[in-house]
């Protein structure tokens, strides 16, 4: 019941700020598109979204088939170890921010993570080798050149691979508990303790962003990333939003790739909620993008259950 008045609310809050209007002109119908939709912001983010999700529902194939499977044996994991893992790494940052004021050692971390994603990711498809020169590489050029669309297009290559290996170590009802922890924990994170926002500025000022950046114009993709700061022309969207809603795909794609595929399209519903959310603020804040990207993959792979698909 509390599902069905939350999609409700969800619809009517989509329906409420994407109210085309219709004029009549000689030459036909034209379509007013509103100005809070903020249609070149949202395009980035759905590009972006979409490239990552396609990729790790390709990934999660892969991994599933018996060859890969044959090859690199997949560790099963339980909810409460995930947490476990998830509440010890945060509580570590946490606890390094506040001693090490962030600096290098989130950078060093930072270039690590994006170094083992992209890894990952490019060995589910080539060799060992070949995928360990080309993470150095793009790590490399990384360090060199950090500009902002190479910032995008380095995590559209790290985030797939780490949302199919944890999805396929999960079970399909396990990822769904955790979406749901996890959301809960992205509001009391943003709005109640804080610690997400000071967590965000101090990895922002170490230069190790986990979140895509979307410039307010186009020429802010060539920007160096010392220049990219939030509400400066900027919107961020952290590195968690993309993964844990294909991290339910890759699960969901255990039962079917249908199920998988429809985990992906509810979560770019959620997608446009979780956007239309965040322009519609009278004042611009953080806010917990999680919650209504989950809901929809949970929803979507709620539908593929019920359906048998």
């Amino acid at each position: 019941m509390r599902l069905a008045v939350y999609v409700t609310q969800a619809v009517f809050i989509i329906l409420r700020n994407l109210s085309f209007s219709v004029t009549i002109t000689k030459s036909g119908y034209k379509f007013m598109i509103p100005r809070n939709l903020n249609l070149k912001m949202f395009l980035q983010e759905l590009v972006s979204f979409s490239l990552i999700g396609v990729i790790s529902i390709f990934s999660a194939a892969k991994i599933y088939s018996s060859s890969f499977i044959s090859e690199t044996p997949t560790l099963a994991i339980f909810w409460w170890q995930f947490l476990l893992a998830f509440g010890i790494g945060t509580a570590i940052v946490l606890g390094l921010i506040r001693i090490m004021h962030g600096g290098l050692f989130l950078r060093i971390f930072f270039l690590f993570a994006i170094f083992s994603g992209t890894f990952i990711t490019l060995n589910i498809f080539i060799a060992d080798t070949w995928a360990l020169i080309f993470s150095l590489a793009l790590v490399s050029f990384y360090v060199i050149w950090p500009r902002v669309w190479f910032h995008n297009l380095i995590l559209i290559l790290t985030l797939p691979g780490i949302a199919a290996l944890l999805g396929a170590s999960l079970n399909p009802w396990t990822a769904v508990l955790i979406l749901i922890i996890m959301s809960v924990y992205d509001y009391v994170a943003v709005y109640k303790t804080k610690h997400m926002v000071r967590m965000a500025k101090a990895m922002i000022s170490g230069r190790a962003i986990f979140a895509m950046i979307f410039p307010e114009h186009w020429q802010g993709f060539k920007s160096h990333l010392n220049e990219a700061h939030p509400g400066e022309g900027f919107m961020m969207l952290g590195t968690g939003d993309f993964v844990f809603p294909f991290i339910m795909a890759a699960s969901a794609y255990a039962i079917s790739p249908i199920a998988a595929w429809l985990v992906f399209s509810f979560a770019l519903i959620g997608l446009l909620l979780m956007h239309l959310i965040f322009v519609s603020q009278k004042n611009r804040r953080p806010m917990p993008a999680l919650p209504p990207l989950a809901a929809f993959a949970i929803l979507g792979f709620l539908i593929a259950t019920i359906l048998k698909f």
